[in-house]
């Protein structure tokens, strides 16, 4: 029977009541020891810590069923339940007792306390996992637990260092895996606290099963030091790696693109590789005698605001600034970031260039400054991009046979009249757009032709003069004896059109094919 002596709980009278009702050797102290730290019920008391007092309940109920016991405070070894339905013990209600069979409580110890008091209630371990009697215990079923372990021979389940030791390294290599991701502080963070979320639960569901508790402070710690010391060896890098992207192309490609290398800076080749790449070259026609008869600051307004506009539509394509020479661009597709699409990308950036082109020379020149037309072309191929320089001075470029003839088909727009020019490289990857094709050209310091084109908007193409030029065109490159009366009845009607003109002119001179030889001036 529970018997306690301490002044704090009994005076003297009740003292004196329960050593007169309770006799010596059914006394037994049924307190609960529980952890200062949390209040958590851990360990059987083990009574016999007073004078006077008496050993605690389990031990005396081992007593007297001979089982031996420490006077040592030992952890409770919690009985599992055998499934989700069955409790570790049998319960039942004190006023059944007498309806029951006696043969269920033969050969058992039988406790009796209160099960729905909610004073005599205390945390458990499980108190983490459960809010129910398990994580709040009566004070009766601690004591059962208490009992069990002695009558059944259970000891707490403990692991030795050796098992704390590899749940440590576990853990750590967990951690460094998370920095070797290369996220993000909080993408680091939080994937450091979902996996202690994980191990813990994992550890008191398993204890809570009767596993042995797994080591849970140590292994945590190794987790956050692995984590901080990968952020330390690594975020160094990653910081000069982040303002070297952002410092480097920033100013050359749309803020969406340098997100992307930034949290992906391995798709980024510093050194030299060979790759498809699409270019757009503009150059103003005019500008270097424009340039000097205008004022300094004029020049430098007008120009600004031109390579504002031109720069914006570019990033907008998803193309890279190169350079500037001049009032000249030079921009590129398919790099830094590779784009499956990088070659109407750059027609598309080439048309809207164009429209904007016009617009801005309207402008100006009602403004009083004789801006003249911007040529474009346009030209795709096997390039090699990548830093190139000095230890000085390096920059992010490309280099090749493509990249000269860009530039080349730039400045042929000259000799036909029209503002963009394509190669053939570029239309028979683009069958979704619309093009006037030129001519079989044969560029400067090249001894075979290339076939260039003209390309035209979506309206352009639903036009009557697109589908006359496309007509007459045809009978040029065959040869066709009616291809000179095709072209004529083309300027005829539409005798603005530059490059309806630049065939006239040799159709005119006896010319009735389609080969353009370029001259060296």
């Amino acid at each position: 029977m529970s018997y306690i002596s301490a002044p704090a709980v009994v005076n003297e009278e009740q003292l004196a009541y329960l050593n007169d009702f309770v006799p010596e050797k059914l006394r037994a102290a049924a307190n609960i020891a529980s952890d200062p730290f949390d209040g958590a019920a851990r360990w059987v008391f083990p009574g016999e810590t007073r004078a006077a007092e008496p050993k605690g309940l389990a031990r005396r109920v081992a007593e007297a069923l001979g089982i031996s016991s420490s006077a040592e405070q030992v952890e409770i070894a919690w009985k599992p339940r055998q499934d989700a339905e069955t409790q570790p013990f049998a319960a039942y209600p004190s006023h059944a007792i007498g309806a029951l069979p006696d043969e269920w409580f033969a050969g058992k110890v039988v406790m009796v306390g209160a099960m729905l008091s909610l004073t005599d209630r205390h945390r458990t371990p499980m108190a983490v996992l459960y809010d129910d009697d398990r994580g709040q215990m009566p004070g009766v079923m601690v004591h059962a637990h208490s009992i069990a372990q002695y009558l059944e021979g259970r000891k707490p389940l403990r692991l030795g260092w050796q098992w704390t030791v590899a749940v440590a390294l576990c853990l750590s290599l967990v951690g460094l895996l998370i920095g070797l991701l290369k996220k993000g502080i909080a993408f680091k963070f939080l994937g450091g606290l979902m996996v202690l979320v994980v191990f813990w639960v994992g550890a008191f569901l398993g204890f809570s099963q009767g596993l042995p508790l797994l080591p849970l402070v140590a292994p945590s710690l190794a987790l956050g030091l692995s984590l901080w010391m990968m952020d330390v060896l690594l975020g160094s890098a990653e910081r000069k790696q982040r303002q070297f992207v952002q410092g480097a192309f920033s100013r050359y490609v749309s803020p969406a693109v340098v997100n992307q290398l930034v949290e992906n800076p391995e798709s980024l080749s510093i050194s030299g590789v060979r790759r498809e790449l699409s270019f757009i070259f503009t150059d103003i026609a005019g500008f270097t005698t424009l340039s000097e008869k205008l004022s300094a600051e004029k020049l430098s307004d007008t120009l600004n605001a031109y390579l504002d506009g031109a720069c914006e539509i570019i990033l907008r394509h998803g193309g890279m600034v190169d350079k500037f020479i001049g009032d000249a661009i030079m921009s590129i597709f398919n790099a830094p970031m590779a784009q499956a699409d990088h070659v109407s990308r750059a027609v598309r950036c080439a048309l809207e260039l164009d429209a904007f082109a016009e617009t801005f020379r309207i402008a100006q020149n009602a403004a009083g400054v004789p801006l003249g037309h911007t040529r474009l072309g346009v030209h795709s191929g096997p390039a090699v991009i990548g830093n190139f320089g000095s230890q000085a001075r390096m920059d992010f470029t490309a280099l090749g046979d493509t990249v000269n003839t860009a530039a080349r088909t730039e400045g042929v727009n000259k000799y036909f009249g029209t503002r963009i020019c394509c190669t053939d490289a570029v239309v028979s990857q683009c069958p979704e757009l619309h093009f006037r094709p030129i001519g079989n050209v044969i560029l400067k310091g090249k001894l075979t032709g290339v076939d260039l084109y003209n390309p035209v908007t979506d309206e352009e193409a639903a036009a009557p003069l697109y589908q006359r030029y496309m007509a007459a065109y045809a009978l040029l490159k065959d040869e066709d004896p009616g291809a000179a009366d095709a072209v004529r009845a083309l300027h005829r009607d539409y005798p603005d059109d530059a490059l309806i003109g630049f065939h006239f002119q040799r159709v005119e001179s006896g010319l009735k094919n389609h080969l353009v030889v370029m001259e060296d001036k």
